[in-house]
């Protein structure tokens, strides 16, 4: 019995032995790691850092008095004046600075040097866009000129002086006079009826009719840029109906043409109109409606000088020829 008290003695004691050695290990880490936090605390609190103070090295590159730190423009070409900012002066203000600028005073390309773009031929198509600026030309040839008029550029007709097909290169087909009267077929507007060149090939009128044709194309006009007829031309284009209803196998052949401001598109849609326009007058005037054929051709005909308002009046016609 007294065995068996001192062995249940002696458990007690190793079991009280490892629960105190454990509790004391696991009580030593905490106090181990604020110990070792207030000993790196009191380190960094020793440890002194030297601010950082930056060195600057400004030098003023160009030469132009303003240091690097603030110009704007480094390489500027010595001697030329620049603003507070070191870059040289715009006076015009089109991006492109005095000293590589031909026309300082006025803002222009830089692809023109800084200049303006002009219109030296005076066609009413800037330089820029005008592959022939030295001579009058069209805008749908990009300034060329097409000097007979027949829809084909200078430059790729071998007849630029006369009326001709693209299929001949610009000139006329081969002289064919059907009627004998001195006049090619291609301009003949009566090519099986003689007639002098200046009627066009046609027969000459009796003079009645010719003075009612020509009062009819003198007094004929327009509103600015319109296709409506001013009244004051009703008097004579009644006097040219009366004679084609009395003539009902007369045609009548009508051109219509403009001077050469404003595009050319344009121009070529209003005298096509314009000719269209005088037709119907007369049609609704008691001429036949087949008897009367149109065309226009814009700028590409003048008979006067453009570049003067004479000129330009002579070129805004609707240009007629009775056919018998």
């Amino acid at each position: 019995m007294k065995k068996l008290f001192v062995l249940k003695t002696l458990c007690a004691f190793i079991l009280l032995l490892f629960i105190g050695t454990f509790s004391t290990v696991q009580a030593q880490n905490p106090k181990q790691s604020k110990k070792k936090a207030k000993a790196q605390k009191k380190a960094s609190k020793n440890l002194k850092l030297e601010p950082y103070t930056p060195i600057y090295h400004d030098r003023d590159s160009d030469g132009d008095g303003v240091m690097d730190s603030r110009d704007q423009c480094i390489h500027t070409p010595k001697g030329e004046p620049v603003t507070p900012f070191g870059c040289p002066y715009d006076v015009d203000f089109d991006g492109i600075y005095d000293y590589e600028d031909s026309c300082k005073n006025e803002a222009g390309p830089r692809e023109n040097h800084g200049c303006p773009w002009k219109d030296k031929d005076q066609d009413g198509i800037m330089d820029n866009f005008d592959d022939c600026p030295d001579v009058p030309g069209l805008k749908r040839f990009r300034g060329c000129p097409d000097s007979d008029g027949d829809g084909i550029e200078d430059a790729q007709d071998k007849c630029p002086k006369e009326i001709g097909l693209p299929k001949y290169y610009g000139c006329p087909p081969p002289f064919i006079d059907s009627d004998g009267d001195g006049t090619s077929d291609y301009n003949d507007l009566c090519p099986q009826t003689p007639g002098p060149k200046e009627n066009k090939g046609c027969p000459e009128l009796k003079p009645e009719e010719k003075k009612a044709l020509d009062a009819a194309f003198n007094n004929l006009l327009f509103e600015t840029n319109s296709d409506v007829i001013v009244s004051s031309s009703y008097q004579s284009l009644d006097d040219l109906a009366k004679v084609m209803r009395n003539k009902p196998k007369y045609k009548l052949y009508l051109e219509g043409h403009t001077d050469n401001v404003g595009d050319d598109e344009s121009n070529m849609d209003l005298s096509k109109r314009r000719a269209l326009s005088t037709k119907k007058y007369l049609v609704q005037h008691g001429v036949l409606d087949p008897n009367i054929s149109t065309d226009g051709f814009g700028e590409t005909r003048p008979v006067a000088d453009n570049s003067t308002d004479e000129g330009r009046h002579k070129n805004r016609r609707v240009e007629m020829q009775i056919i018998q």
